[in-house]
Parts: structure tokens; sequence; C-alpha cells
């Protein structure tokens, strides 16, 4: 085998070997990093679950404690019947019932030991008072009793997966529950999600992965082939100048061996074989390239740089596909972690304000302000006011009954007519008003609420079965965004309820007063009467007595 054949064939094979080594390298090391990040990425989602759960299960755990610490020294009768439950206590299960979150997520609350009453059930009401019995998959034991053990080996309160019948379906799904003990009253509040979708997206992921795995080693097995060929061919016409030039150099070397003296040859090249190597080694860091990259992607550096070798390199345009892949997925995610922490702020706000108005102060002005101030300190914003429609007298107005300004309580008076400015505008067309961008002073001239100059204004009315209340005005130096406004509509129908009721309570409070007053006055007018009457009485006696003695008087003369 000449020269000629050598070269092309060994450097092909060299070609061959170190092209499939890198690849094999970098392919199993982008898997590999890969795995570890799906297998991460499902760790990561299953401690979100369980912070979740256990953040719901403490909420309604608070919940039931503040109630019990107003009823502890009183309530000595233990029943499993809500409707037999003190105000207190119902009012707070009932609370705890209306907690939702994430795909069907609810709490429930049932006896810890025997038989296991289930005291509320949110999704299925008609099992609440009633023993219920549901075994574990491929076991004998019930799952309240399951609850009970977790409860008593993790000091209170923990964690248990198992197979239940999500709403809406005939079929067992994979769930995680975290149950935790009330200890005054013997009841365990649990929570659960189903965790089906976890294993779904990695399941998901590992397809993609295979998938994105098989393309790439099919990528590199074609471009691999047109590299040998390519190579070969111009190989073995390099070889024929390589071998001309070894007999070129064996003939001077026989010549040397003979004592010849011969010239000296430049021993850098600058032809076809510089070119190859310089091709070969170009090759060679592209596809270090790609290793390294796949390598960052794994340890999550999904920013890590990359530029492909040509905009036709189909293996790195693949590894930017899939780069933007998990860069699309990571944002899903933190849109919906967003989303779930916006949903259980929403929950709680709602239960906040719920026991703010369920307690709320007798006193009108104090409930506004209470109210005004929650909702100012809730959504973060700087200035707010209550304005309360006043239909007692000739000409209905608005009245500004609560007012607070970055933190502080504002006593200020201050009356609007139905259709001034945009408190009255809203007020008569009983609709939203948000304004943002707003120009200088134009807070001091229409809004009601001083001299600040806010960047955006909400004012919203406040109705009970579509009938006026009042006005609800906030402002703040950033813009207000779209959930908190939602909020703020959802609340404002509880607010709206709370204060008319409380100006019910006042307007009735106003006129038994006022009726005790009459009353009064009747009867100390009923009493005067009488008092002359015997007056009377008693002068016509005494006119009498003076009349009969006149007439003896009369008859003794």
């Amino acid at each position: 085998m000449n020269i000629r054949t050598k070269i092309p064939l060994f450097t092909s094979i060299i070609v061959f070997i170190t092209i499939v080594a890198v690849t094999v390298f970098s392919v199993w090391e982008y898997q590999k990093k890969t795995l570890e990040s799906i297998e991460t990425y499902k760790k990561e989602q299953t401690d979100i679950i369980k912070r979740q759960l256990k953040d719901n299960v403490n909420s309604a755990y608070k919940m039931l404690d503040k109630a019990w610490r107003k009823i502890s020294s009183s309530y000595h009768k233990r029943s499993v019947k809500i409707e037999e439950f003190p105000p207190e206590l119902r009012y707070a299960v009932k609370n705890i019932e209306q907690i939702t979150f994430g795909d069907a997520g609810y709490i429930w609350i049932n006896e810890v030991n025997p038989p296991y009453t289930v005291i509320m059930h949110p999704v299925k009401p008609e099992m609440n008072g009633t023993v219920q019995v549901f075994y574990i998959q491929d076991t004998k034991q019930n799952v309240y009793e399951a609850f009970a053990d977790v409860i008593n080996k993790n000091g209170g309160a923990g964690f248990l997966e198992y197979d239940y019948y999500k709403p809406g379906t005939n079929e067992r799904i994979p769930k995680l529950s975290y149950i935790k003990l009330f200890k005054p009253l013997g009841w365990v509040i649990g929570t659960g999600v189903y965790i089906d979708y976890i294993d779904k997206m990695v399941e998901q992921k590992t397809a993609e992965l295979r998938s994105q795995t098989e393309k790439i080693i099919t990528v590199v097995i074609i471009f691999g082939v047109i590299l040998i060929a390519v190579a070969s061919l111009g190989l073995y016409f390099f070889g024929k100048s390589i071998s001309d030039s070894v007999a070129s150099v064996r003939q001077k070397l026989f010549e040397m061996a003979r004592g010849h003296i011969v010239s000296a040859e430049e021993t850098e090249r600058k032809d076809e074989l510089g070119d190859m190597n310089k091709s070969l080694n170009e090759l060679i860091k592209g596809i270090k390239r790609y290793a390294e990259f796949a390598q960052e992607i794994g340890k999550g550096n999904i920013d890590a740089g990359f530029k492909p070798l040509s905009t036709d390199d189909k293996l790195g345009n693949s590894l930017l596909d899939m780069r933007n892949s998990i860069k699309k997925a990571s944002e899903e995610e933190r849109k919906r972690r967003i989303e779930n922490e916006r949903r259980n702020k929403a929950n709680e706000g709602y239960a906040m304000f719920a026991e703010l108005v369920r307690k709320g102060n007798r006193d009108i002005y104090e409930l506004s302000y209470d109210i005004i101030d929650n909702l100012v300190s809730f959504l973060d914003v700087n200035q707010g006011g209550i304005f309360l429609l006043n239909d007692e007298e000739k000409e209905s107005f608005l009245e500004l009954t609560a007012s607070v300004a970055y933190g502080r309580r504002k006593f200020r008076e201050k009356r609007i007519s139905l259709g001034e400015g945009l408190i009255g505008a809203c007020a008569y067309e009983k609709k939203k008003i948000y304004m943002d961008n707003v120009p200088d002073n134009y807070t001091e001239i229409r809004s009601g609420l001083g001299t600040a100059n806010p960047k955006s204004i909400l004012i919203l009315p406040l109705l009970t079965e579509n009938n006026l209340v009042g006005v609800i005005e906030l402002a703040s130096l950033k813009d207000i965004d779209d959930f908190d406004i939602e909020f703020t509509e959802k609340v404002s129908e509880t607010i709206a309820a709370s204060l008319f009721a409380a100006k019910i309570n006042a307007k009735t409070r106003r006129l038994e007063d006022e009726y005790n007053k009459l009353v009064s006055e009747r009867d100390t007018f009923a009493e005067n009467l009488i008092e002359k009457e015997k007056e009377i009485k008693r002068f016509k006696r005494i006119i009498n007595d003076m009349k009969e003695n006149k007439s003896i008087l009369s008859s003794r003369q």
C-alpha cells in the first residue's frame, strides 16, 4: 500500500473516529445533563406543591385557631355537625370551605380518632357529619386511618401519597396530601393536589429529549459521512502531491547519501494539506463548542452564548431550538408561579375583608376607615377614600366618611353632588373609572383626594343589588394592575353590603332614639295633665266647702 492510498485511508479513519468519539461524548453528556435537569425539575415542582399545600393548610389552621380562642372557655360540647357549632367556629369552617386553589384543590376537615367522621368536605357536602371508608389501593387501610397514622408518626403533621378519584372522573389519580392536627378539637385539616400532570410533563420532556437526541445523531452521521467522502477525495489528490514531494525528497536523500549537496526546502506548507488541517481544526472546535453548550444547558445556564458553524448547521440550530424550548418552559413556569401567588394573595384578601366586615364597627365612620385603611395597605397604593351616599336631605349627595393618605388617616369633610367630577360621574353612571398618566393638578381639581399627583386613579361604585351605597377612590404613584382592579371589584360587593347594613343600623338606632324621646315626652305630658286634674278637683272641693260654710253662716244669722 503506497502513501497515496495510506494518507486518505488513515486520515479518513482518524477523522471518523474523532467525530464519533466527540459526538458520542457530546450526546451522552447532553442527555445526562438534561435528564438530571428533568429530575431536578420534577423535584422542584414537587417541593413547590408541598409548600403550597402547607401554606393553604396553615392558613386554614390559623382561621380555626382564631375562632377557637374566642370560644374555648365556653364551648364544651363536641359536635360533628356544622350547624351545631358556635357562630365563630361555624363561620371559620365556612371560610375554610371557600378556599380553593390550582386544579380542583380544596381543604377538608375530619376527626383524627375513630370512626374518623368527616366534619367538612367542600366538594361533597353530603359527606359532612358522616363516617366514610375509602381504602387505599392494594391495601386494607382506610385513607382517614392513614391520615391519623401520618399525624401520630410525624408529630402532628405530614404528607401522604395515595390514589384517589379526581372530581369529574371515575379513575384513580395519584394524589399528594398534607394533613395537620388541630389538637383542641381533635380535627385533621387536610388538602391535596393531583400530581399526575407532573409525570406527564416529565414523560413529554423525556420524549422530546429522545427525539432531539435521535435528530442530533442522524445529523452528525450524515455530516460525518459527507465530510469523510469529501476528505477522502481531496486527500487522494493531496496524497498524489505528497507522494511526488516524497519522491523528490527521496531523490534528494539518495543524492545526500551519495554525499551530494542539495538545496534546502521550506518545511512550512501552505497548500491543500494545510487547508485540510485548518478545516479539520475548525470542525473539532465546532464539535467542542457543541459539547460546552450542552454542558451549560445541563447546568441551567439557558442564556449561554452559542453561535452555529453556519446558517445551514443543523446540529447547531437544533441545539438553539432546544434552548428556546427550555426557555419557553421556564417562562411558562414563572407565569404559573406568579398566577398561584396572586391567587393565594386574593384568597387571603377575601378572607381578611370577610372577617373585617363580619366583626365590623357599629360606627359607620370607623367602619369606613377600617375598610379603606386595609384596602390601601393590601393593594399597596398611596391614597384612598370612601364616599357614602347621603339621601336623607332634599338633594342626595356623596359624603366623605373616611380617607387615608400615605399611611395616615385624614380627617376631612367633603360633599360631592351626583354627577360632579369623577366621583360624581362614577356614582351617577354606576360604572368603574380607571385613569393612568394623570395630568398635574388633575387630582386636586377632579378626584377629591387633595393635591397629590398620582400616576393612576381607580374609582369604583359601591353597589348592592344595583343600588348605590357609595364610591371608593384609590390613587397610586404607580399603575394599578388588572389583578388588583379585579380584586377590588369583587371585594367591593362585600364592602357595599357591609356599609349598607351599617348605614341601616345607624338610621335604625337614630329612629329608636327619636321614638324613645317622643314616648318620654308623651308620658311627661300625661303626668302633668293628671296633676292639673287633681289640682282642679282640689280647688273645686275648696270652693264647695266655702259655699257650704257661707250657707251655714247665713242660716245662723
